[in-house]
């Protein structure tokens, strides 16, 4: 399946992988996003995505098809199809 994978306010991120980057791969979750980008970036990757426990971090929410925010407690639960969009963006907060 094809997936579009958007980065957003995550400069060192988009810089890594694109601020677009479409990925081929089996069926999956987006865990299985993350666990596939960190995989195939190293490192790096994993040192922006992931907090010390090997979790997304809690400062990056994720979007899917523009349906607001997914819950995290979805991440490995919410299958993705076919030409899904998958937003990656900083959460931010400031008053």
């Amino acid at each position: 399946m094809k997936i579009q994978i958007e980065s957003l306010g995550l400069p060192t991120l988009s810089k890594l992988i694109g601020k677009k980057l479409q990925l081929e791969m089996p069926d999956g979750t987006v865990a299985d996003i993350v666990s596939y980008i960190v995989n195939r970036k190293g490192r790096p990757a994993g040192k922006i995505l992931l907090d010390q426990s090997g979790h997304l971090d809690l400062a990056i929410q994720v979007m899917i098809n523009d349906e607001g925010f997914l819950p995290r407690s979805e991440y490995s639960q919410r299958v993705l199809k076919d030409g899904d969009s998958v937003k990656f963006m900083l959460l931010v907060g400031g008053g």
